[in-house]
């Protein structure tokens, strides 16, 4: 069907649009309501996660003014178990940057030649809440991968 006229986000408008549909058809204006709180509620964790993810961390410019390709440098990761059983080992996210196709369950962390955060991914999310906090915990740590 691309090519053919159709815009690429009509699906995802339709498929909004009749989650909203069956939100209003069991709860009303009540449960349309609930339907977005839990839709940007979900959408600031993704933004969050990506913020403590990849705070700080640049790709250099090439020559030929390109970014260099992602590497395992360009995010933070995590070891600690907590993390990783609560997120199917998202935190392992060098890896999943490397190896897109490995499943979350198989992703592997190689200790000292990636960024590790100091605390699990939930309290550096709470921590990032906090900017003079997280600026003082992170930035020491982003400029040591910036050599």
């Amino acid at each position: 069907m691309k090519g053919q006229g159709r815009h690429p986000y009509t699906s995802y408008h339709l498929g909004a649009a009749c989650t909203l549909l069956g939100a209003f058809a069991i709860g009303g204006l009540l449960g349309v309501v609930i339907c977005i709180a839990i839709g940007l509620y979900a959408q600031l964790q993704i933004f969050l996660s990506d913020y403590v993810q990849h705070y700080g961390l640049r790709r250099k410019m090439s020559d030929n003014d390109k970014f260099e390709p992602v590497g395992p440098q360009h995010s933070w990761n995590t070891p600690h178990c907590f993390s990783g059983a609560m997120m199917l080992n998202a935190p392992r996210h060098s890896d999943h940057h490397t190896h897109p196709q490995r499943h979350y369950p198989a992703l592997q962390l190689v200790e000292g030649t990636i960024p590790m955060l100091p605390y699990p991914l939930p309290m550096m999310a709470i921590i990032a809440l906090m900017p003079p906090l997280w600026r003082r915990i992170m930035d020491p740590r982003v400029a040591q991968w910036e050599n």
